[in-house]
């Protein structure tokens, strides 16, 4: 048997069973093998690219074959030793994977434990909720599954698998009548003019952000949804393939709709990965109605679309470094923006000065941390953008009438 060709079905069989994203990883810790699903977003790749290669496989003191890892990220792994003749080649690596839901408060405590920037929280969460989660008693499962596998490596003999296919053709014993095929035909072409106007007013409430007029034109149209007939043998492909279809006129409308592509890009990519990991009718239809609510919401949440090109990159400059030293200069500096012009323009469009919108946005990102106990308020101001605590509790009483340990404390 080929090694390679061996290691490669392994892997295969590996990530088919777990539906988990599969790796080897040879004995210098280099990946030379890999089958997987999710990938990091951009953003998030200087704290978690090499993670896979900065694990202990080949721990000599190590008495298991078959280990179970696990980091400050709440990411876990699982990992097994693939020896020839006694020598350590390698090891399969399944992961990552989550032992628990990714509640916003978890998201919360690996950015504050990691001194990663809250910013991040949105991505953090939208790539979290693509990662497959499982019991302990499934992670042990598939452990077990592992070990048998790399266990029985060299017993494999694939080279000598022989698979065939059988095709057959029933013809039609009558021919269908003229009468029958002109009427079908006009049904079809009426059926699928109403489907491409009820697509057109569905990105329309996207764009909008509107989910009362979305909600009124999906109850209008159901019976007009139904496309799995277009894979007959296969008619979840079908629906998984609308699906993506459906993520990327979403996307599109809500780019429309004036949400930063950093938002949608995310939020696309968290879409596709559950798209191909649904494995039922009702998976798919609860999840291309939560696509199509949180496309709306992006658009109500986030979008810049009412103001000027100068305001909409201060706006988003703010938002992605809400941490940093914010100032009226240092925008400015950022974006090439005189800061008299800066100052006037972003008052008149948004109302606000621009140190009052990001303590207005700084406070109101800490009053979704202050709901998680395990977060300090000292922790909580510094990531959110104060270096000072007791500045913190003064702008945060000044704009919500409370201190933050008040808040908690009514908020409980």
């Amino acid at each position: 048997m080929n090694m390679t060709n061996g290691l490669e079905q392994i892997s295969k069989f590996t990530f088919h069973f777990s539906n988990m994203d599969t790796f080897f990883v040879d004995q210098s810790a280099t990946i030379k093998l890999e089958n997987s699903l999710t990938t990091f977003p951009e953003p998030l790749k200087p704290y978690f690219s090499g993670m896979i290669e900065r694990l202990n496989l080949n721990d000599y003191e190590s008495e298991y074959d078959v280990s179970f890892h696990s980091n400050s990220y709440r990411l876990n792994f699982i990992s097994a030793k693939v020896t020839d003749d006694g020598k350590y080649i390698g090891s399969i690596v399944i992961g990552p994977y989550l032992l628990e839901e990714p509640t916003i408060f978890m998201i919360e405590s690996i950015i504050s434990d990691n001194k990663m920037a809250i910013s991040l929280k949105n991505i953090m969460s939208q790539y979290y909720l693509t990662l497959p989660m499982i019991s302990t008693y499934k992670a042990n499962n598939t452990a077990e599954f592992l070990s048998y596998l790399v266990s029985t490596f060299h017993s494999y003999t694939f080279e000598n698998l022989k698979i065939g296919a059988l095709s057959y053709d029933f013809q039609t014993e009558h021919p269908v009548p003229f009468d029958l095929i002109k009427e079908n035909t006009e049904q079809a072409m009426e059926t699928i003019e109403k489907r491409y106007r009820m697509e057109n007013e569905m990105l329309y409430a996207v764009e909008s952000g509107n989910i009362e007029l979305y909600n009124t034109i999906m109850t209008e149209n159901q019976s007009t949804l139904n496309i799995s007939h277009r894979i007959p043998n296969d008619p979840l492909r079908s629906i998984k393939n609308t699906g993506f279809v459906l993520n990327t006129l979403l996307r599109k409308a809500a780019e429309k709709g004036g949400v930063h592509p950093i938002y949608l890009h995310s939020l696309s990519t968290k879409f596709a990965v559950q798209i191909e990991k649904c494995i039922s009718f009702q998976q798919t239809s609860e999840l291309y109605r939560s696509m199509q609510l949180g496309y709306c919401d992006a658009v109500r949440k986030l979008s810049l679309k009412n103001y000027s090109s100068p305001i909409r990159k201060a706006i988003e400059y703010i938002r992605i470094n809400l941490n940093q030293n914010l100032s009226l200069d240092s925008i400015s500096g950022a974006l090439n923006l005189s800061p008299y012009e800066l100052s006037r323009q972003f008052k008149k469009e948004t109302g606000k000065a621009i140190t009052e919108f990001i303590n207005n946005r700084r406070i109101n990102e800490a009053l979704y941390i202050l709901e998680n106990e395990n977060i300090s308020i000292t922790d909580i101001a510094f990531m959110v953008g104060f270096n000072d605590v007791n500045y913190f509790t003064k702008v945060f009483k000044k704009i919500k009438g409370l201190t933050p340990s008040e808040y908690r404390k009514n908020k409980s």
